[in-house]
């Protein structure tokens, strides 16, 4: 069935969202790649959308994840792992934000590769 980008790029954004929210409540948070990963395969709709889709979906299933945690906790938590480092916890925030954005971008970007690759076989 043919779809056009835009309906393809909400599909893709809510399938990321969804299997990122998942992935990130199991604790095994790197394994969000094949969020990205699944929705390229299952949309098909090129590069471009694959990684605003992927980017997205990861900013928007971290953001839900922070959210869902209390917040008297986190901002301790985060002030403290941010002292050890070396840095605040604005940019230890901001590096989770991006690494998992990172994450999803890259699945979407390998996702779109091998459907790229089974349209040429």
């Amino acid at each position: 069935m043919k779809i056009n980008s835009s309906v393809g790029f909400v599909v893709s954004l809510v399938i990321v969202v969804a299997l990122g929210l998942a992935l990130l409540y199991t604790g095994i948070w790197y394994l969000v790649l094949f969020s990205g990963l699944v929705a390229a395969l299952v949309v098909r709709k090129g590069y471009l959308i694959s990684t605003l889709s992927g980017f997205l979906g990861g900013l928007v299933a971290i953001l839900v994840v922070f959210l869902s945690l209390p917040y008297s906790h986190i901002g301790a938590l985060m002030s403290e792992v941010g002292a050890i480092a070396g840095i605040s916890s604005f940019v230890l925030i901001a590096l989770m934000f991006l690494i998992n954005g990172g994450l999803c971008v890259s699945g979407a970007l390998i996702g779109t590769f091998i459907t790229g690759v089974i349209r040429k076989n």
